[in-house]
């Protein structure tokens, strides 16, 4: 009987994706309501996995212009939370190794041109120096404008 209801979906629980009077989008916006009203009823880890089933659901079922709505509903949400603050965390990463890179990158640049302008003056002893103290390194970048 049980394994009955599941196959013709006559059980008690209805997913967003199954028919009642209202669309599915609604569905959607209404469970986020519920769980955002149930947060001090389950753990915080059930209720981050349902807003994802609904997510994903929302993906699925809905069109452009309901995602938004849901959209706006799950940023309200610890999981549009969280979604946020991966995403800082990423772009937060990604500037920094971009950053680094580049960094690293003008830093060569500039040690090379000073290696070059003191081999030119025939300098030699001080490409030494400058690769051993960075402080008369950085006065000689000012002198030559590197």
């Amino acid at each position: 009987m049980q394994e009955n209801k599941r196959k013709n979906g006559s059980g008690n629980t209805r997913l967003p994706q199954q028919g009642s009077d209202t669309g599915q989008k609604e569905r959607i916006l209404k469970c986020i309501q519920v769980l955002k009203n149930s947060e001090t009823d389950f753990p915080k880890t059930d209720i981050q996995k349902m807003e994802a089933i609904l997510y994903v659901f929302a993906i699925k079922f809905l069109d452009d212009n309901d995602l938004e709505s849901i959209k706006e509903a799950v940023a309200m949400t610890k999981l549009g939370q969280m979604i946020w603050d991966d995403a800082l965390e990423k772009g937060r990463e990604e500037g920094e190794r971009i950053g680094r890179e580049e960094g690293e990158r003008i830093g060569q640049e500039r040690y090379s041109r000073l290696i070059m302008i003191l081999n030119k003056e025939k300098k030699d002893d001080l490409i030494i120096k400058i690769a051993a103290d960075p402080e008369y390194r950085e006065a000689l970048y000012r002198e030559y404008g590197i």
